[in-house]
């Protein structure tokens, strides 16, 4: 049981990798398209915004506040919120005209990527067999960066040539939603006693050591 454990949190982190890699790679491409489409102007300027909103709003706040915001909800609804969050900026970023993304990105930037961050990192250290615990952070830390980065490229690319931009944004939208409801429920009835309690083990910091946006 605890084996099914591991393999769901590790199946949904590559989801995860996948909502973040495609938001990493395609955001900004997204947005020269809308503004070249509604005439928006200073496109640089903007981009630039967006990523300082992010960092400045979004990622150092939540890797700050992350640890008490884990310790309130716990570990899988704090995972099943992040993908719902996810859901809501790819949603709201699909709508939203070029400007106001930037206010997208500084609400929700924290929520998703460095929450979302902090949760796989605690939750892999919480669920690792005895003695293991580095080597869970460094799997979970590779599909996610890694293999879902990948995927989330990949994917992404495909639909934004067939489906169309904002579609695209719509889709990702949907799998997070989906990821979100599906994880809470299948831990809640199926994987709610298999969670053993370990002795304690040396405390990882669950920051970045870098940003794929740099």
């Amino acid at each position: 049981m605890k084996h099914n454990a591991v393999c769901v949190f590790l199946i949904f982190t590559i989801i995860a990798g996948v909502a973040d890699g495609f938001l990493t790679y395609f955001l900004l491409w997204y947005v020269e398209d809308i503004s070249e489409l509604s005439g928006t102007k200073n496109i640089k300027l903007l981009e630039g915004l967006i990523i300082a909103a992010e960092t400045f709003g979004g990622e150092i706040l939540f890797f700050y506040i992350g640890d008490n915001i884990m310790k309130k909800l716990g570990h899988i609804n704090c995972f099943s919120l992040c993908f719902l969050c996810y859901a809501l900026r790819l949603f709201l970023i699909s709508i939203a005209s070029p400007w106001i993304i930037i206010a997208i990105e500084f609400f929700l930037q924290g929520p998703t990527y460095a929450l979302t961050y902090l949760t796989i990192v605690a939750y892999a250290n919480e669920i690792a067999p005895q003695g293991a615990s580095a080597t869970m952070q460094g799997i979970a830390a590779g599909l996610d960066d890694g293999l879902g980065y990948a995927l989330g490229s990949l994917l992404g690319g495909i639909l934004y040539r067939f489906a169309g931009p904002a579609q695209t944004f719509q889709i990702f939208c949907v799998v997070s939603a989906f990821a979100g409801v599906s994880h809470f429920i299948i831990h809640k009835c199926f994987l709610q006693k298999t969670t053993s309690i370990k002795a304690p083990e040396t405390d990882y910091s669950s920051v970045p050591q870098s940003d794929k946006r740099t």
